[in-house]
């Protein structure tokens, strides 16, 4: 990607039994972004509700607090600012949250444009969240971006792929799948589970190129 290096965490989906090492993850490696891709619900599939459910109410996760100050929703997705503090320190740390709600396990979302939208959101919470941060921090800081599913590979592999995909659209950079994808296995078993998601990955370009008016 040229000069301009990205940093991804793949994580498995929080448990009950797991969710303090998940936001003692985002903590340690100074996580300001957190994108979901399950609903929040207790079923076998879906991520545990590991952050507040209502604006203005917090949780208590083993020596952390996670408030929840606002959330936009959208059609398929939904965007939340937390303030993360560790007690002990008394530190705080404000961590975006996207999460988009329409994508079945092994499946892929019916809607291109949609997740288009949705990676867009991702790109424009990136560049608040370096802004923020550079605002605290006297710098700017290239901090990797947590993605989530319930494995952390299917799901979570199409995102970081389409992500850093468009991201090279817009750049002049590189457009390669089969290149990135064998980049990404390289570090992560699995990621992009089935034939299906990996169409879809090519599906989200064409839309793409085709809104940019570039074919």
């Amino acid at each position: 990607m040229g000069s301009q290096q990205r940093f991804y965490i793949a994580a498995q989906g929080p448990l009950p039994t797991t969710v303090l090492h998940f936001w003692q993850a985002v903590w340690e490696n100074n996580v300001h972004l957190v994108v979901m891709l399950t609903d929040a619900t207790r079923g076998l599939d879906k991520a545990f509700p590991y952050w507040p459910q209502q604006d203005d109410t917090s949780v208590e996760c083993g020596d952390f607090t996670v408030a929840r100050k606002m959330s936009t929703p959208s059609r398929a997705y939904v965007t939340s600012r937390l303030l993360l503090t560790e007690r002990g320190s008394r530190k705080s740390r404000v961590v975006w949250h996207l999460q988009f709600t329409d994508w079945a396990d092994h499946g892929c979302p019916e809607d291109a444009a949609g997740f288009v939208q949705f990676v867009d959101e991702l790109a424009t919470l990136r560049q608040t969240a370096a802004s923020e941060m550079a605002v605290a921090h006297g710098g700017s800081r290239n901090t990797p971006v947590l993605v989530h599913c319930s494995a952390g590979v299917g799901r979570t592999g199409v995102t970081v792929m389409c992500d850093v995909l468009l991201h090279c659209l817009d750049h002049n950079l590189e457009v390669d799948v089969p290149k990135l994808l064998h980049h990404l296995r390289q570090q992560r078993m699995l990621m992009v589970q089935t034939m299906t998601q990996y169409k879809f990955i090519y599906q989200v370009l064409v839309h793409y190129l085709k809104r940019s008016r570039l074919i």
